[in-house]
């Protein structure tokens, strides 16, 4: 198409087309004249472009970097898999994160906003950005100073009518016993939460006073936040916090989870299920989706996967899965460690060491990359290049 052309056709039209390409290839067209520059740069554009983006894959690399790519399926060849590393969004964390030492977490996203947490500084600094736009907001400092033995685990997702952007933080203190470390009671509990554009901290009713574990996630699904937990006699439970309402309500995981002992649950959105993924065995990874939501009766074992011969042997992390591909295969994060390929059709594991990912412990989920804005979304927030 030529710059004679396109200018016979209506912006909405243009928008249209343009909004089915990938982030690499809109900006370049930008590069094609002033027109589509113009264009492109507008909110109805980036909005457009969202609804049609398909999630790829972002990695935060513990040597500073994060890394989106993009899935591509051959549609011939179901078994072909490849993952398109984006340069353009390619983030150094030192741009914003002034601490030179400080472990970024990735804690969730929504629509092409990254939640990122600063692990090992008291008090925790927290980040929502866009690798796209190039901007980020430090979030207002939550006063709170987190030690052993207190558990504080975060959430990030949009409300479902409203629309508004939310940051969630479950904070409990805890009592141990000085020798076993057994948890003993949960004197106190809090919720707070941020919602973007009002630069400021509400608390709100906590759950009931649950053991959240603090190296887990808030699994954003269907406007709520959800996460594994149990109660002091070892019971599990998934504890949801609706976005809309901000209230906590539970409900029961599968019904085989082993009532007492350690459960090494991942919880995730995996296709628009609720997936937890029981890295528990030293055998085997046990994947199960949960087919109606919140009815507890339609959880159901979705694959078994076999960790021999490479993988076997005790397991200390959770598991997630990323993706699941239309031959059956599953691409799957184990925690700070590597990302890997399950194969349906060989019922193998492998480790992906093609990703130019290093030696460096990594972060991972499924991210949709977007050209919305954050300074146009917040104007109320100091939003800031980098």
């Amino acid at each position: 198409m030529n710059q004679e052309t396109s200018t016979y056709l209506p912006p909405e039209i243009t928008i249209n087309i343009l909004s089915r390409l990938p982030v690499r290839t809109v900006i370049t067209c930008k590069l094609v004249c002033k027109s589509w520059l113009e264009l492109l740069e507008t909110q109805e554009f980036a909005k457009s472009h969202l609804s049609e983006s398909v999630p790829g894959l972002v990695v935060y690399q513990y040597d500073n970097y994060i890394k989106t790519f993009e899935f591509e399926d051959d549609k011939l060849d179901f078994e072909r898999h490849e993952l398109h590393y984006n340069q353009v969004t390619k983030l150094d964390r030192r741009a914003f994160i002034s601490s030179p030492h400080a472990a970024i977490g990735i804690q969730g996203s929504s629509n092409g906003f990254l939640f990122l947490r600063e692990i090992n500084t008291q008090p925790n600094a927290l980040y929502i950005c866009n690798p796209t736009t190039r901007e980020y907001i430090e979030l207002p400092n939550e006063g709170f100073v987190y030690r052993y033995p207190t558990m504080v685990t975060y959430g990030f997702g949009v409300s479902k009518i409203t629309g508004q952007y939310k940051v969630v933080n479950v904070y409990h203190k805890c009592e141990r016993d000085p020798h076993t470390q057994v948890l003993l009671r949960i004197p106190k509990s809090f919720c707070r939460v941020y919602t973007l554009g009002t630069r400021k901290w509400r608390s709100v009713t906590p759950s009931a006073p649950l053991v959240y574990n603090c190296r887990s996630v808030g699994a954003f699904l269907n406007g709520n936040l959800h996460w594994l937990v149990s109660d002091l006699t070892g019971s599990y439970f998934i504890s949801c916090f609706d976005l809309e309402r901000e209230i906590f309500s539970t409900f029961l995981p599968p019904p085989p989870l082993r009532p007492s002992g350690r459960l090494l649950g991942g919880l995730v959105n995996l296709g628009g299920d609720l997936c937890l993924c029981d890295n528990s065995s030293n055998d085997e990874i046990v994947i199960w989706m949960m087919k109606e939501y919140k009815n507890e009766k339609s959880w159901k074992k979705e694959f078994v996967i076999s960790k021999r011969p490479d993988f076997d042997g005790e397991s200390y992390d959770f598991v997630y899965p990323i993706k699941v591909f239309k031959d059956g295969d599953i691409l799957m994060s184990c925690q700070c460690i590597n990302l890997f390929y399950y194969s349906n059709k060989t019922k193998t594991l492998r480790i992906i060491d093609t990703l130019e990912l290093g030696d460096s412990d990594i972060d991972s989920m499924l991210y949709t990359s977007s050209f919305v804005s954050l300074e146009s979304c917040f104007p109320m927030e100091n939003v800031r290049p980098f």
